[in-house]
């Protein structure tokens, strides 16, 4: 991909069929932003075929200068803002519904990135996928919920770090931007509500395209910071097998991760358990400092959970404060102790049997 146009030299390939990785060569209608994102003859794309009595080349040839002239989906403001933050790798973003979400806001301010990648006044969530090396890929995928006391996302710190070092194990890393107050108003529990929502949806959406993205349905976990992680415990104690009658398909799919993992769980400072796990909750995995007030959140969560017979693990680190669990580059390169917390959860994981 170079400068937003997808190259392919797959002359006999359809325009709108998806590569091997994911990558679209077609417009932003593909990839789910509407039936009317690219009216006809606005892409820009005009394709005149050489009459079959040319030669073979002259056909190959515009085919090729088709395919290398088709855009990727067009991007937001905001979202050509973190790509230009983070680099051209920057995957395309997903909208988790093909129209508008459940609760959607109109006329609400633009979204906005910072220079450190935190973005703020989120109404439209989205799934931004990460893909490790195909030769590595193990079929595991997280879905990473960054941390910003639900009126951020730090995106860099919490997602694109991850997906640097969950990648080269064979993890797929998919960042989900789930809404955030404002532009949303309302109690703590009303924003807990909706972006359960949002965190439902991505389970949902994930299983119905793991074939797709090399994942297997069974191995679909999710991870998060802080205010993320408060929503990671909040899913992994809220979902459903999925509606069997619903006419859009991902609805039929369930919601349930595989596996839950809180990085300094956080719920407005308060140290008591918040979340009814019920006892199908999935295997919780919680990494906290002992300097990040209260860690008492985390050892009630862990206590509970074994209570009702959930696997539930607790590592507590003495480094590392609130972002106890931040895979800062120059730290993972030092061995700071708190960011081998991807290996253990892996080495965990690998040890329970299949629930």
């Amino acid at each position: 991909m170079t400068d937003g146009v997808v190259m392919s030299a797959a002359f006999w390939t359809a325009p709108a069929e998806r590569s091997g990785d994911g990558a679209l060569a077609s417009c932003g209608a593909e990839m789910g932003r509407g039936p009317n994102h690219c009216a006809e003859g606005q892409c820009g794309v005009a394709l005149r075929l050489p009459p079959l009595s040319k030669t073979l080349p002259a056909l190959l040839t515009a085919l090729f200068i088709l395919s290398a002239s088709i855009p990727a989906a067009a991007l937001t403001p905001s979202e050509e803002a973190l790509r230009h933050v983070l680099g051209e790798g920057t995957p395309v973003p997903i909208p988790l519904w093909t129209g508008q979400p459940p609760k959607f806001l109109t006329n609400t301010p633009p979204e906005s990135v910072d220079e450190h990648a935190r973005i703020k006044g989120v109404s439209v969530p989205t799934l931004s996928v990460y893909f490790p090396p195909a030769d590595k890929r193990t079929g595991m995928a997280i879905i990473v919920c960054a941390g910003g006391g639900y009126g951020g996302l730090d995106w860099r710190t919490h997602v694109h770090f991850a997906a640097a070092v969950f990648n080269p194990k064979g993890v797929t890393v998919i960042g989900l931007k789930y809404r955030t107050r404002p532009p949303h108003l309302g109690d703590n529990a009303s924003i807990q509500a909706l972006t359960l929502l949002d965190a439902q949806r991505a389970v949902r959406l994930v299983r119905h395209r793991a074939a797709e993205w090399g994942i297997e349905p069974g191995k679909v976990g999710v991870v998060g910071y802080s205010a993320g992680a408060n929503l990671a415990m909040n899913l992994a104690a809220n979902f459903d097998a999925g509606d069997a009658q619903a006419t859009d398909p991902v609805e039929r799919l369930s919601c349930r991760p595989d596996f839950a993992v809180g990085l300094g769980t956080w719920h407005w400072r308060k140290p008591e358990n918040p979340f009814k796990f019920p006892p199908t909750a999935p295997p919780v995995y919680l990494v906290h400092a002992t300097k990040d007030e209260p860690v008492a959140i985390a050892q009630n969560i862990v206590a509970d959970l074994k209570r009702l017979g959930v696997p539930a693990r607790l590592d507590l680190f003495a480094e590392g404060g609130h972002g106890v669990g931040n895979l800062i580059p120059q730290r993972v390169q030092h061995g700071f102790p708190p960011t081998k917390w991807p290996e253990l959860l892996l080495q965990w994981l690998a040890e329970r049997p299949k629930n």
